[in-house]
């Protein structure tokens, strides 16, 4: 590296206005940056979920042999294994943690690969903002049980979509199963928010500048992984695209995993006490446009309470990083060099040249103040006469 690097230095402005990064192109921001570094980061972070995927499937091998149903030849329960029933709590528990191990996988990755610090992967100021959280959290809940509300007394009255819950779609027992819900299903959501709105937009967004690709392109990933039919595939579709824009629009995650965790929690809690199905896979064009419609009042009002928050959704660019420090360093600064050529490792001298002629210890010949009786500390003593000087000339 060459002297007049500028490692260390911030990164230079352009026509004097420091550049801003939004939330979808965080790992640009990073000096070492590279375009094959999102595939790496994608490549480790798929590699990560995995291993952990198999450790979940292993542990579920064998909670499932530990079961005394099994060895009971429990043809019930062996039937359950073939099958997806959100009412039963090891299979929702199973589901769970095959999701929330995405947590650990996508943030060491963006702790290998991705933009420093590693918090750039939740918001543009680097960590979870609580407070903006907190409110998108309250104006979400109001929301939702407004809706909830409206559903449920459209149902009463006949003009709704509704249908008879199923006992098998019941829990067998509500408060465990709520319990679970409770523990699992906000950690499932944030970690569906990491990888979808996180990841996928911050990998899109460093290829391509415009919002609009980071924002759509990751949303059929998300949809197809739902098992629903075209009216509940619409409404996932419609809520990744809302998540999205709340993500881009605000800098961070906090108001995606805000609406998803009141969501996915309130229906499984509905669930849990038998007001919804917990294994419905269908839907009807009423209940879409009803769930489409307050999905996107819910995100006007999000965006409307970022701009009066002023919440932050852009930052500056990364300071560049000082140069590694050696061993064998020069000396200070504050030493003169008297030589260019000078070996570093035999810095000069700092103690002052002697004056001449060295003064005499007593306090100098010139400092004493002789009187007639003292004798001249430099003349010959007395009695004696001075040495003849060859060189001398005159008398």
């Amino acid at each position: 590296m060459s002297m007049t690097s500028n490692v260390g230095n911030p990164t230079p402005s352009v026509d004097g206005v420091e550049p801003q990064y939004e939330y979808h192109q965080l790992l640009r921001r990073d000096e070492n940056y590279r375009w094959w570094r999102p595939l790496a980061f994608l490549g480790t972070a798929s590699g990560f979920f995995v291993v952990l995927s198999v450790v979940v499937a292993i542990i579920s091998f064998v909670m499932i042999m530990l079961s005394p149903a099994f060895w009971s030849n429990d043809t019930e329960f062996l039937d359950s294994l073939d099958t997806i029933d959100m009412a039963d709590p090891m299979m929702f528990t199973f589901l769970m943690m095959s999701l929330i191990v995405m947590i650990p996988a996508v943030w060491f990755a963006y702790l290998l690969l991705g933009a420093k610090p590693v918090g750039l992967l939740l918001s543009v100021a680097g960590r979870i903002r609580w407070g903006w959280m907190g409110i998108a959290f309250a104006v979400s809940g109001i929301v939702y049980a407004t809706y909830f509300a409206l559903t449920f007394v459209l149902d009463a009255v006949g003009a709704g979509g509704g249908i008879e819950v199923p006992a098998s779609s019941i829990p067998s027992s509500p408060l465990f199963y709520a319990l679970l819900v409770i523990l699992l299903t906000p950690l499932q959501c944030a970690a569906e928010e990491l990888v979808f709105r996180g990841a996928f937009m911050q990998i899109i967004g460093s290829w391509l500048k415009h919002p609009l690709f980071a924002i759509l392109l990751p949303v059929p990933l998300f949809t197809f992984g739902h098992v629903y039919d075209i009216y509940g595939l619409l409404d996932v579709a419609i809520f990744a695209i809302a998540a999205s824009v709340l993500t881009w629009r605000t800098g961070g995650l906090e108001a995606a995993i805000a609406v998803h965790v009141v969501n996915n929690t309130s229906l499984f809690l509905l669930g849990a006490a038998g007001l919804v199905d917990l294994n419905a896979t269908g839907s009807d064009l009423f209940s879409l446009m009803i769930s489409g419609t307050m999905t996107t009042v819910l995100t006007v009002l999000l965006l409307m309470v970022a701009q009066r928050k002023n919440i932050q959704r852009t930052v500056g660019p990364a300071p560049r990083r000082r140069p590694e420090q050696h061993l064998l360093q020069p000396w200070p600064i504050a030493y003169p060099m008297p030589d260019a050529q000078q070996p570093y490792w035999n810095p000069p001298s700092t103690t002052p040249p002697a004056a001449w002629p060295p003064a005499d210890p007593r306090g100098g010949y010139e400092a004493q103040n002789f009187t007639s009786n003292d004798q001249d500390p430099l003349s010959p003593p007395a009695g004696e006469q001075e040495p003849p000087n060859e060189n001398r000339t005159g008398p």
